[in-house]
């Protein structure tokens, strides 16, 4: 794949590549590929945790009166500030917690890494679980990334043992068709998904009924979903899997 003949730059000055195969950026240049991962799923998944659940009503409209002081503030500055802000505040809460084994989180997919090596930024104690059906690795480590300082280190280190650890954190790249190896998974594995593959007009199979029923039957109760995904035909197929759906403004949260 030709990384460095297709990057784009978005609003907040991070760059991401449009993929000629399935004629689509990997994220929206509207927003940007670090701001796009920090709205739309960092922040998401680490409300749930904090809280534990989206299935409390008051729950939902706490995150949705958060999104939408976000919202006002960036739609102005195009500014992370306040996001940031609460993303600290967040992190730190959730370091109290007394986690009897690491989050486990499934990231769907690889991609240029964004959101899989930002979470090993936010969530101090996880194992993040990375399908990926291309391979180009050593493509990426030069790449520009933004605010992520290790991203050669930990390039390298999946390239070279598929998985980057510390004490507390474990990455998993795991190279192959994301259906295969979602079916390796036992019941209630997860307890945040990262849905971020590309659009269901270009990639259906990562978007049906039968795929939310694989995600529901592996992830346990509560989880989370993140996506950037409105449209209704993607909510429809979550909910006729079992999960309940939240939109907002920058995409939707799928919980149980």
């Amino acid at each position: 794949m030709a990384i460095y003949n297709n990057i784009i730059q978005g609003v907040d000055k991070s760059f991401s590549v449009y993929n000629a195969t399935y004629k689509q950026s990997y994220h929206s240049k509207s927003l940007g590929a670090y701001s796009e991962t920090l709205l739309k799923h960092i922040y998401p998944a680490l409300f749930f945790q904090q809280h534990g659940s989206f299935c409390d009503e008051n729950t939902g409209k706490s995150f949705l009166k958060q999104v939408d002081s976000i919202q006002k503030y960036y739609k102005i500055n195009t500014d992370l500030t306040p996001l940031q802000h609460i993303l600290k505040t967040l992190t730190e809460s959730i370091q109290t917690q007394n986690l009897t084994r690491p989050l486990r989180i499934l990231d769907i997919c690889f991609g240029l890494g964004y959101n899989a090596m930002l979470s090993l930024k936010y969530f101090q104690t996880c194992e993040i679980y990375s399908p990926e059906k291309d391979y180009f690795l050593q493509e990426l480590y030069n790449f520009p990334y933004h605010n992520i300082p290790q991203s050669k280190t930990i390039l390298h280190t999946l390239h070279t043992h598929s998985l980057y650890q510390n004490n507390t954190q474990t990455l998993y790249y795991l190279h192959g068709d994301a259906l295969k190896i979602l079916s390796s998974f036992s019941v209630g594995f997860f307890d945040i998904v990262f849905q971020d593959a590309f659009s269901q007009a270009h990639n259906k199979e990562l978007w049906d009924a039968k795929y939310f029923q694989t995600l529901y039957n592996i992830t346990k109760t509560p989880c989370i979903i993140t996506t950037y995904a409105k449209a209704k035909v993607v909510l429809e197929a979550a909910q006729k899997a079992g999960f309940k759906t939240l939109k907002y403004v920058w995409g939707s949260v799928f919980y149980k």
